[in-house]
């Protein structure tokens, strides 16, 4: 091998798939979307009146489905008029928390300021004609165009009904995300803003631009790490509810919380976008969407496919990223493919454990509760293998275990919320055998168990067909029942953990506590944005390994250090073999790790 093929950089292979809902072209949406009964489901509930919340993980398809129901929206006359909005920057203004008094109200500014910027970008296309994109642009972008054009419907310009502008609105929203001190004209401007003036100027839109009602999709609404944020946003999504107004929101299913004057299950409907494995067109549903979206899947085979089908665990980012790896791969013979397939969900496995792992990053409180659930998990994997061997000549398989609902303490709840929001543990409605027998049941992830051999059945071999034959079995009558004591004995002694004292490390006493025991020094708490851009350059996984390297050794260590040159394409462009493209390239997967990581 030659010294610059060991030296290249992979992101110049890069063949402009994309695997993310919120970064695909609306050409993509239009002419890739996988339309049948289990998405017509949550089409029409996204259309419909009323509060809904759709729930599920990362990667199984609310972004997509938002962005496609909106574009629908958009061209078509007879719909509801549709604004999508994006939320995952929420967490750039969590340091406003500790250094001001009135930083929910400026959350909520924020709020209504994302909402009319996504308004003033659906105007101008249904008004104009003109495509164009209200989600992922930058700020500022656009603001020239805005002024440029003017609007031929009176009643369309949301801006006008509080007598400011779009630039205005764009550059409160910068300030805000910056966490930074409001300069007069930005306090002007937050001040005109109201939640009951967003909903006129809504009602105005609709009505100025020929619709009978608007719905309103908030995407990345789950603000789980910022509970007090997520609190006011239910706040703004209660008032901005109206008879011809519906918001929809996108949640995630185990960590989101409604707080104490929002209740879900009254004033919302929850729709499922997390396709469950058992589904009866599971396999023609994702073959679908692989074949759409990444045809050159399609050389594999049905039986290396329709595996990782199954290792994708109901979510459509991960199959299409298993698809390309293994494409990638440039496997030859039935023994390379096998390798080739262990490594791909073996990799997957161990990715969403990585993701359930840095959960403790961003809420450290939780980690001991973390590193409990992942003891478990790994338990009921094991478990799960044994009880499917057994299996191996019964024409049955076992993918279900049930928890009492008794067992289901503070703690223990916290931790199979955590464990459903990593994707590893699928929950199913509980079922009730009896008095006092009500279990709460989960399916853990497929790629773990195949992982683990647990569809080889009495075979020495794990041959695609083998396993997939195996998955695809009747299941058996009843889950697997232990008592949570006993899969994790470890469970009364966990307890949620106090961040240490900053200057000399030592464990708190108390979560009221004020000051070290040990060395007097007055606690702080960071933010988890803080703590993010304190990370090591060298964690960022958006950045290849080379890329990582290179960086760090260029003396660039931390996010933070990164972001605070003036000009960090000029920094990265000092290191060898780094032109434009490739910093551009950096910064954005820097970026891309940021927006993902606070999701």
């Amino acid at each position: 091998m030659s010294q610059n093929a060991e030296t290249a950089d992979p992101d110049d292979s890069d063949s402009g798939f994309e695997e993310r809902a919120d970064q695909v072209s609306e050409e993509v949406l239009r002419t890739d979307t996988v339309t049948g009964d289990w998405f017509d489901i949550i089409y029409k509930s996204l259309l419909s009146r009323g509060t809904v919340l759709v729930v599920g993980p990362r990667g199984c398809g609310k972004t997509h489905i938002m962005r496609y129901a909106w574009l629908k929206c958009c061209d078509t006359k007879h719909l509801p008029l549709a604004v999508y909005v994006s939320f995952n920057r929420y967490l750039r203004l969590e340091p406003l928390l500790k250094t001001r008094n009135d930083a929910l109200s400026l959350f909520q500014i924020w709020v209504l300021s994302r909402i009319l910027l996504a308004a003033d970008d659906t105007a101008k296309r249904v008004d104009n004609g003109a495509p164009k994109a209200p989600i992922a642009v930058e700020l500022g972008q656009e603001a020239k165009g805005a002024q440029a054009s003017s609007k031929s419907i009176p009643g369309s310009d949301v801006f006008a009904h509080f007598g400011i502008t779009r630039v205005q609105v764009e550059a409160l929203i910068r300030r805000l995300e910056k966490a930074g001190v409001l300069s007069e004209a930005e306090e002007l401007s937050s001040n005109a803003i109201s939640i009951e003036g967003v909903v006129q100027a809504l009602t105005m839109l609709f009505k100025a631009l020929g619709r009978t009602r608007l719905v309103i999709f908030l995407d990345d609404a789950a603000l789980v790490f910022a509970q007090e944020f997520m609190t006011e946003f239910l706040d703004v999504v209660r008032v901005i509810k109206q008879q011809n107004i519906s918001p929809k929101c996108s949640v995630y299913p185990g960590s989101t919380e409604y707080g104490p004057r929002f209740h879900a299950d009254h004033e919302a409907r929850f729709i499922p976008a997390w396709l469950p494995v058992d589904h009866s067109s599971y396999r023609d549903i994702m073959g679908a969407i692989g074949a759409r979206r990444y045809a050159e899947g399609g050389r594999l085979g049905s039986d290396v496919s329709g595996l990782l089908m199954y290792a994708a665990f109901g979510v459509p980012r991960a199959y299409l990223t298993m698809l390309r790896e293994m494409v990638n791969e440039n496997a030859s013979g039935p023994a390379a493919t096998q390798q080739a397939l262990n490594k791909v969900i073996q990799q997957h496995r161990d990715s969403r454990l990585r993701e359930f792992r840095s959960l403790k990053l961003k809420m450290p409180k939780f980690s001991s509760v973390i590193d409990a659930g992942e003891n478990l998990f790994q338990k009921v994997v094991e478990i799960m293998k044994e009880r499917n061997d057994a299996l191996a000549d019964k024409a049955e398989k076992q993918i279900l275990f049930g928890i009492t609902k008794e067992e289901m303490t503070a703690i223990p709840r916290r931790m199979f919320k955590l464990l459903v929001e990593a994707g590893l543990l699928f929950e199913l409605p509980e079922v009730s055998h009896g008095q006092g027998r009500t279990y709460h049941r989960f399916t853990p992830h497929l790629a773990a168990l195949i992982a683990a051999r647990a569809f080889a059945g009495s075979s020495r071999g794990n041959s695609p067909a083998q396993m997939l034959s195996f998955i695809e079995r009747k299941p058996t009558k009843h889950p697997i029942r232990q008592a949570l004591a006993s899969l994790l004995p470890s469970i009364k002694a966990v307890q949620f953990d106090l961040p240490p004292c900053q200057a000399c490390t030592t464990p708190r006493i108390s979560d009221e506590q004020k000051f070290c025991h040990h060395c007097g020094t007055r606690l702080a708490d960071d933010s988890t944005f803080t703590r993010l851009m304190k990370l090591p350059i060298t964690e960022v996984a958006n950045l290849s390994t080379w890329a990582r390297s290179q960086i760090d050794a260029n003396g660039i260590k931390t996010i933070e250090e990164l972001l605070a040159f003036e000009d960090p394409g000029t920094e990265l462009r000092k290191i060898h073999r780094v032109g434009p493209r490739r910093a551009t390239l950096y910064l954005l997967g820097v970026e891309s790790y940021i927006d993902e990581f606070m999701s």
